[in-house]
């Protein structure tokens, strides 16, 4: 908190505080210097994550006990209708929870985070 707190001062000392006169623009820019001030400084204390195709960012619960379900039949040599039919509904909840994820992974990003997901 300290850090956090000398950090503030040292961003906001030459700047201008905000009252009754001021515009919309000018309290946007001011939230815009806060959020950008506070998601770099909490960046700088938490280990950085990579997201590629690899990762497993998309792995829930109900994904591992479908997941557990299907190996099982496969372990006790089932090759049925309903084993293929397990399948593919793990098949489509993956597909779901990577799209889910990826589509809130890029609305989180800004600036030129963007283009490096791209």
């Amino acid at each position: 908190m300290k850090a956090a707190e000398k950090l503030w001062l040292e961003l906001v000392k030459e700047r201008a505080h905000l009252n009754a006169d001021c515009t919309a623009d000018k309290v946007g820019q001011e939230a815009i210097l806060c959020q950008e001030a506070m998601g770099n400084f909490l960046n700088g204390l938490v280990k950085q994550i990579t997201i590629h195709p690899k990762s497993n960012w998309w792995w829930n619960a109900d994904i591992r006990e479908r997941w557990k379900a299907v190996r099982r039949d496969k372990m006790s040599r089932h090759n049925s209708e309903e084993a293929t039919k397990m399948k593919a509904e793990l098949q489509k909840l993956i597909g779901q929870s990577k799209k889910k994820m990826w589509s809130e992974s890029l609305q989180n990003l800004r600036g030129a985070e963007v283009w490096r997901a791209a």
